[in-house]
Order: C-alpha cells, then sequence, then structure tokens
C-alpha cells in the first residue's frame, strides 16, 4: 500500500512539476514540398522538420534527388526530373537576360515554375500518394513562392496551409499572407530597382513594383492555372481563392535586420532558425591558422554557390592583389587551391565550417556576397561587414547593413585592389564597425523563445485552430475607400475646401464693401 502511494505520489509530482516537459500535442500527419535546387534552403528546412519528428508528428517530404539527406523519421519522395530542369535551365544560353531584363526574367520564372509544378504533380511517387485513398495530410508546408498550382493539395486533403520564405520578404509574400501593405521597399527583382530615397525614384520604383505585379498576372499566374486543372480539375475561382488559404508564413527575417515592419500577426519571424544545428568544427591546421594570427583575421566566401573558378580572371587578380597588402591572415573559400601568386597569408579551403570562422575572436570582418544566411550569421557572431553582392536579395541584406552602420558594400563590376584595400582597412581599424555589429548582434539575440521554438509554436497553433480569420486580415472586408481612408481623405477636404470658401466669401464681402464705402467718400467730398 505504502509502495503504490509512493509512486502516485511521485507520478502527480512529475507531473505538477513546472520543469518537467510533456509533449501532450496530438500527432498530426504533414506534407512539405520544397523542390529548392541549392542547398542554403535546407539549411532553414531541416531543423523545422526534425523539431517536428521529435513532437512526435509524421512528416512526408517532396524533394528534388540529392538535395537533402534522408532524415529519420521522415518519408522521403524524391522527384528526380527536378534536378534535370534545373541543369537545362542553368546551361540555358538565355539565362544570361535573366539578370539583365525582368520581363525575361518573368518569362524564365513563368517557365521554371510551370514545369516545377507540373515535374511534382505528374512524379509517379506523388500520383501514389495521391491515388491512395487511405492518404490523408491534416498539414500541408510549402515555400510561399510561385507554385500556386501546388495549392490544389491544401483543397485534396482538406489541409492547414503554412508557407515559409527562406529569403528576405518582399510584396508577394505580403499578399499571400493578407497583408497588401503599399510598399516601395520590397520589390522580388533588384533589376532597376533604386536604393535613392528622392522623388524621382520613388516614383521609378512603385513603377517598378507594379511591373512585376503586371508580370504576376499576365504571365506566371496563367501557366500556374493552367497546371492547376490539368491535375486538379479545379475551377478559376477555386485557384485565387486557395491564394489567400495560407494561415501563416514563416519569415526567415527578424526586425533587427532591417527597417521595422507593420507585420499582420500571421506573418512570424524566425530569422536565425538555422542557427539551432550544431556547427561544423574547425580541422587542426585551420584553428592554428587562426589561433596564430597576430594582427586578426579576414574571413571571404560567396556563398555555397558561386565558385571561383567562375568568377572572371581579372577579378580573381584584384582579390589576390588586395589580400596580399593586407597585415591581416585571409581565409578564403576557394577550390582553387593551387592558386598562382597566392601569399603566405592566404588560407585557402573547399569547404569552409563558415560559424565556426564567424565565431573565432580573431576574426575581424567578413567580405561576403550578402547571401541572407551568410548576413544573419555575421550578425549573430557580430562581425562586420564588407558586401559584394551579385544578384537577387544579396543588394537589399547589404544595403541594410550599410544603413546600420556594420558594412560598407561596394560593385564587384568595377572594383580594384586599391579601392577594395582601403575599404578593408577602414572596416577593421574603425571601431565604429565592430561597436555597431555587436550592438545589433545582443539585439538580434534577445528574444523570447529561439527562432526554432518559435516556429514549432506557430505550426502547432495553426493546427490546433484552424480558423485562419483569427490571425489573418480579410482584405475582402475592407472596401478600398477605407483601406486607404479615403472617406477620412475627402471628409478633411470638404471641411477644409468648406472653411476657406467661407473665408474668401467672408474677405470678398468686406473688400467690396470697403471699396464701396471708400467710392462713396470720394463722391461725397468731390
Amino acid at each position: 500500500m505504502r509502495l503504490s502511494s509512493a509512486w502516485l505520489a511521485l507520478g502527480m509530482c512529475l507531473f505538477l512539476h513546472p520543469n518537467v516537459n510533456f509533449n501532450l500535442a496530438e500527432s498530426a500527419k504533414i506534407l512539405g514540398v520544397f523542390p529548392y535546387h541549392y542547398n542554403s534552403a535546407y539549411l532553414v528546412v531541416r531543423p523545422w522538420i526534425e523539431a517536428l519528428v521529435e513532437r512526435g508528428h509524421n512528416v512526408t517530404l517532396i524533394t528534388p534527388d540529392g538535395m537533402l539527406p534522408d532524415l529519420k523519421g521522415v518519408r522521403h519522395i524524391r522527384v528526380y526530373k527536378l534536378m534535370e530542369r534545373i541543369r537545362e535551365f542553368i546551361e540555358n544560353d538565355q539565362v544570361l537576360d535573366f539578370l539583365i531584363n525582368k520581363w525575361k526574367e518573368a518569362n524564365l520564372a513563368a517557365t521554371m515554375f510551370f514545369n516545377i509544378t507540373q515535374d511534382i504533380l505528374s512524379d509517379s511517387g506523388v500520383q501514389k500518394m495521391l491515388n491512395d485513398k487511405s492518404e490523408r495530410f491534416d498539414l500541408i508546408i510549402m515555400e510561399a513562392s510561385n507554385l500556386d498550382a501546388l495549392y490544389g493539395l491544401v483543397e485534396y486533403y482538406n489541409a492547414t496551409l503554412i508557407g515559409l520564405t527562406s529569403t528576405s520578404i518582399n510584396w508577394f509574400i505580403e499578399e499571400l499572407a493578407g497583408n497588401p501593405a503599399p510598399s516601395l521597399n520590397e520589390p522580388i527583382s533588384q533589376i532597376g530597382y533604386s536604393r535613392d530615397y528622392s522623388i524621382v525614384s520613388r516614383i521609378k520604383n512603385w513603377i517598378h513594383i507594379n511591373e512585376e505585379k503586371l508580370m504576376e498576372n499576365l504571365i506566371i499566374l496563367p501557366a500556374q492555372l493552367r497546371v492547376f486543372k490539368k491535375f486538379f480539375g479545379y475551377s478559376a475561382e477555386k485557384f485565387y481563392e486557395l491564394r489567400g488559404r495560407y494561415s501563416l508564413i514563416l519569415v526567415n527575417n527578424h526586425f533587427s535586420l532591417g527597417r521595422v515592419r507593420s507585420n499582420v500577426p500571421n506573418l512570424i519571424e524566425v530569422g536565425g532558425i538555422h542557427l539551432s544545428q550544431r556547427p561544423e568544427p574547425c580541422d587542426e591546421s585551420l584553428q592554428k591558422f587562426m589561433d596564430e594570427a597576430e594582427h586578426g583575421v579576414i574571413y571571404f566566401s560567396m556563398g555555397l554557390d558561386i565558385m571561383v573558378k567562375y568568377l572572371p580572371e581579372t577579378l580573381q587578380e584584384t582579390l589576390l592583389m588586395a589580400f596580399s597588402k593586407l597585415k591581416q591572415r585571409v581565409i578564403w573559400k576557394n577550390e582553387l587551391f593551387n592558386m598562382p601568386n597566392k601569399t603566405e597569408n592566404i588560407y585557402a579551403i573547399d569547404k569552409a565550417p563558415q560559424r565556426q570562422i564567424l565565431v573565432h575572436s580573431k576574426v575581424r570582418l567578413f567580405i561576403t556576397n550578402g547571401g541572407l544566411l551568410s548576413v544573419i550569421e555575421a550578425v549573430d557572431s557580430g562581425v562586420p561587414m564588407l558586401g559584394l553582392p551579385v544578384f537577387f536579395d544579396q543588394f537589399s541584406n547589404l544595403r541594410w547593413g550599410q544603413l546600420a552602420g556594420m558594412a560598407e558594400v561596394l560593385d564587384i563590376n568595377n572594383l580594384n585592389a586599391d579601392t577594395l584595400t582601403k575599404t578593408i582597412v577602414e572596416l577593421i581599424e574603425n571601431p565604429k564597425y565592430a561597436m555597431r555589429a555587436n550592438k545589433i548582434s545582443k539585439t538580434f539575440k534577445d528574444r523570447p523563445m529561439s527562432p526554432l521554438d518559435t516556429a514549432v509554436w506557430w505550426t502547432e497553433y495553426a493546427l490546433r485552430n484552424r480558423n485562419i480569420s483569427l490571425i489573418r486580415l480579410n482584405v475582402d472586408e475592407i472596401p478600398l475607400i477605407h483601406y486607404y481612408r479615403i472617406d477620412t481623405i475627402v471628409t478633411s477636404f470638404f471641411r477644409f475646401g468648406l472653411i476657406a470658401v467661407s473665408v474668401i466669401f467672408f474677405v470678398s464681402v468686406c473688400l467690396k464693401k470697403y471699396v464701396s464705402n471708400g467710392l462713396s467718400y470720394r463722391l461725397h467730398f468731390s
């Protein structure tokens, strides 16, 4: 009797103790669709998926072959044709126009998204899943991108929809989230977009974003609608309705990384989620190279997708010339170990443990192309940056760092050794950059929950609360006249006009009376 009472007491204590965590959440069936062709995006996806599996959820992932290793407890459906499409796209001579003309960019993007959604839905593994009548999903998660045809899965399985954006936020993400705030600051394409704040630039940027909206409605969405109808047979009305089904969207951003935004409740900032993964360790020789750096270390990387051998030879020579003039040691993520004219202060490494390098006490500067994950890691480590942006969101990511006072940005197409050296010396020797980087780092880390815990909590919130009207702004219920406060503006102008007309009338009456009296006075004395 005493033994059973003791076990009962122990059980009650464990149950009631605040530090004991019981996973009482109901297990859900989750389908994730992530057709990325680049590894950096999976650094954001992977910890989120692994955490959901640890919470007891059953996860199925649709991905390209070879882009994400098999995860424990996850059912993988590999779409082999996706990688073939990407290779065809990269080898296409038109790809150069992708970075020159935004209308051609939109046309190529429409073709790419059309092929991605069609290849996914026609894949034998996906078709087998769709034809299995016993298959069900409570939640569908996917990149918040122009994969609109895949929203048919949401209706097909009567599931909740959650989005993830692994890049910076833009007007398109705001539209999907039901937050169509008029904005001149977040375009999709950086081609022809101005960072100037003059009136002329603002007008040009307004035209730029409205052109993007035209391209989406005239080129991208019609192509997606054809795939949607082909595989699901739903109407065009259902297609556009499903675009507004996002319960919430996880954004790989944080307010400390840019200007304060007026987000609706279903835009959840989880910037830094990939930092929850254990970083790769430094090998012995690299560790020694950094430890023995008397004047500090500079780390240079153009990201996971830009290889040094594809950079122009003149640019490689410029970089080598500038680095050879420095007293600091330089770690260069570079697959060319036997570079000509390489000096002793340069350590070339093919696969750099970037996070471990950035947290080293002797690292003074990070030279980067400005990928979002690299910028987040620099902020987390409190390291100033020198930006050499090449395409897409890299320009805006580094522009923020420059405005925040922890970075400088140079044009990689007009780079010379003297300017590069001078800028590096300024960033290292002027203490304001390091001080600002440390201050922003503290702000970035000061949160009530980690980014990963935030992502998991909101994911399960969406599972518990399928009524998305609780956190999503229903734009259709807000008339245009109220959204832009036209009624208030018209009323204010009417009041102002009434007062102005009254004053003009009063003044005119007084003037007439004054003129009339003056005339009478002159006639009387004449």
